[in-house]
């Protein structure tokens, strides 16, 4: 083990490190032992400087014992705070001797170095060995390294701060003495002197238990007064005449002092328990709230509701949504709060300087609201401003550590809305590029093969038009045709695809049978069903169709040519329709013989751009048909799936359009 007064003392020992940082350990090998003390910032950058030169990993430790103040525990929350920053990690542990606890902490981690701070003058308590001292005699297989801080530290002076005495506690002393008072005297007959002195001990519990240390003391001395002027002889006299009396009475105070000392002090680690618990929860339920919280609006109105509930004050937060640094108010509590003047001013300042000001900072003390800016990675989020001057009590440690703890929590979840929304917007970005890409190779591939066929029809009846016999012309006059049909079906897609993306589809119902959406449907196909057999299978009582005739007519288009060109040479196209009382609603199938689609692809194909195959020679569509065919539908209530056709071979595509409720009678009178 080895002692130094500076951690740079002790760095000068050591070989000097390489331009490569040496790699980190996986276990903790150095601690640092925090008291509360000022000194605990300087310890943990030395040990941060310490882990980062030798790769090692680190952690704060801290053995709470009950008996921080206020005050120590919010310097310790700070070093916590800093340690993390710093890449360290932290642990409290609960213990009485804080020696003691560190050497078996360091033991059960089998840390290596052992950081602790210089002691300093102990004043008046002489009695007390120095930390060092103590982890010195108690020896251990670990270096120990003493960090002296940068400056000198005045002498210590020791300082109690107490709450204010209240009149519960010694209205509680005085009670419960009365009480014991009585019983001791009905009991005085029958029980010894000694045995009397149990039912004044029971006094002290109960003031200990009920108010404190101080209330237990006072109850401690005035049993032992009505102990000794009511039960000791010579009576109503503070004079003791016999021996064995005296020394019940003195038992009975020390016994009175020390159990009213651990009774008090037992209480009041109860109540830190409770409160600690309460505040856990309250956290707990604060990040829980926060997390939930999908957008920064809702992150910031719940970190304004938190802060007001929790500290009865007024709270604001300020935005700038421009570059320009137009910082304006953006929500607050009450909703119509507003800033004066000099408020304003200072939250401009915080948000371009970084720093609180304000009530209680050291910038502008005297106003009357403080300014906390929600800083990360160097950015501004906001500006959270407290009127903190409404509260005639002032602020506790503890409470200016809960402020830290709630706007801390504010600023990591605003900097997740904010990652969010940066990544939602990526991706949109990545899908417009996508989109637009695959609309680019769609039109490329698709949109090539009828122009060049119309192209070069067209150009050969020119050229050759006098080497032309009348079949030849006319051959080439029905490819220009047909190449000119299939060309307008891509556009007229495209453009049904852009009219679906931004909404402005309208639907414009109108009663028709199915026979006539699919006679113009086929008609419409033309040469594209030539060398196929299209069989038509319904019953004549089917109801209308209230439905946008040329919409639902586009989408039999898309399906009745999806199946043609999958379908090979003399095959069957077959349309089937049915009315399905369950679900009131008119089923159109359209089933075709071609190779039919994999399971895992029945759902991808009604996707944009998802097509069957690749290549410039392709007879896949541009993987528009299907996606406007479930839009359409869609607009109408209806759906449209795939399935596997009956035998195994083939596709058979199922749309569904619900019926209304109440026929016309036009549609009624058409089941005949």
């Amino acid at each position: 083990m080895r002692d130094s007064d500076d951690s740079r003392q002790s760095a000068e020992t050591e070989p000097l490190a390489a331009e490569a940082p040496p790699p980190r350990s996986s276990r903790v090998q150095l601690l640092v032992a925090l008291s509360g003390g000022e000194e605990d910032l300087a310890l943990v950058r030395a040990a941060h400087r310490m882990a980062q030169r030798d790769g090692m990993r680190w952690r704060a430790v801290h053995v709470d014992n009950g008996q921080a103040t206020p005050r120590r525990r919010l310097r310790l929350e700070q070093a916590f705070a800093l340690a993390a920053r710093l890449g360290g990690e932290t642990r409290l542990i609960q213990g009485q001797g804080r020696a003691s606890e560190l050497l078996d902490y360091a033991w059960a981690q089998q840390a290596t170095t052992l950081v602790v701070a210089r002691p300093r003058p102990s004043g008046w308590r002489f009695w007390r060995r120095p930390l060092v001292d103590r982890l010195l005699h108690k020896g251990g297989a670990f270096d120990l390294v003493v960090v002296a801080e940068a400056g000198p530290r005045p002498r210590f002076r020791p300082r109690r701060v107490r709450p204010p005495l209240r009149w519960r506690e010694p209205g509680i002393a005085l009670l419960s003495t009365l009480g014991a008072l009585v019983v001791a005297g009905g009991l005085d007959a029958w029980l010894e002197l000694a045995n009397l002195s149990l039912v004044f001990l029971a006094a002290v519990l109960v003031s200990a238990v009920l108010t404190g240390t101080r209330a237990a003391m006072f109850s401690a001395v005035l049993g032992f007064l009505a102990f000794n002027l009511f039960f000791t002889e010579p009576r109503f006299s503070l004079a003791i005449g016999q021996r064995e009396q005296l020394l019940t009475v003195a038992f009975f105070l020390l016994v009175a002092v020390v159990v009213g000392q651990l009774a008090g002090r037992g209480r009041q680690r109860l109540l830190a328990l409770r409160a600690s618990r309460e505040q856990t929860h309250r956290l707990l339920s604060y990040s829980r709230a926060l997390s939930a919280a999908t957008d920064r609006e809702q992150v910031r109105d719940i970190g304004l509701a938190t802060l007001e509930q929790w500290l009865a004050v007024p709270v604001v937060f300020l935005d700038s949504h421009t570059e320009d640094g137009d910082l304006a108010v953006r929500a607050g509590i009450p909703a119509d709060i507003a800033l004066d003047g000099a408020s304003d001013a200072a939250a401009r300042w915080c948000w371009q300087h970084r720093r609180p000001c304000g009530f209680g900072t050291e910038e502008q003390p005297t106003l009357r609201w403080r300014f906390l800016p929600l800083v990360e990675q160097s950015r501004v989020l906001g500006v959270v401003g407290l009127e903190l001057a409404v509260r005639d009590d002032g602020l506790g440690p503890d409470e200016e550590a809960l402020i830290d703890t709630l706007v801390r929590q504010l600023v990591m979840a605003l900097e997740r809305t904010r990652l969010v929304a940066d990544l939602g917007e990526a991706r949109v970005s990545e899908e417009n590029e996508r989109l637009r890409a695959a609309l680019l190779s769609s039109v490329s591939h698709d949109l090539r093969t009828p122009l060049a066929s119309i192209i070069g029809a067209a150009s050969s009846l020119r050229e050759l038009a006098p080497q032309l016999s009348e079949d030849d012309r006319r051959q080439l006059l029905d490819g220009i045709l047909a190449e000119s049909e299939r060309l307008n079906r891509y556009i007229q897609n495209l453009l049904d695809m852009t009219r679906l993306g931004q909404g402005g589809l309208k639907i414009e119902r109108d009663w028709i049978a199915l026979d006539d959406l699919v006679a113009g449907a086929l008609k419409r196909l033309g040469s594209e069903l030539e060398g196929l057999d299209v069989v038509r299978d319904w019953p004549d009582d089917l109801p209308l169709l209230h439905v946008h005739p040329a919409l639902i007519e586009q989408a039999l288009v898309n399906v009745i040519d999806n199946a043609a060109r999958f379908s090979p040479a003399g095959g069957r196209v077959t349309l089937r329709g049915h009315h399905d009382p369950d679900a009131h609603e008119l089923v159109i199938e359209v089933s075709d013989q071609g190779p039919g689609i994999p399971v895992e692809q029945r759902e991808a194909v009604f996707d944009m751009f998802h097509t069957g195959g690749e290549g410039d020679r392709r007879r896949y569509g541009s993987g528009l048909g299907l996606a406007i065919c479930r839009g359409m539908l869609g607009a109408h209530g209806g759906s449209i799936r795939a399935e596997a056709a009956n035998g195994g071979t083939g596709t058979r595509i199922v749309m569904r359009l619900p019926l209304p409720e109440n026929l016309a009678p036009e549609a009624a009178g058409h089941d005949d």
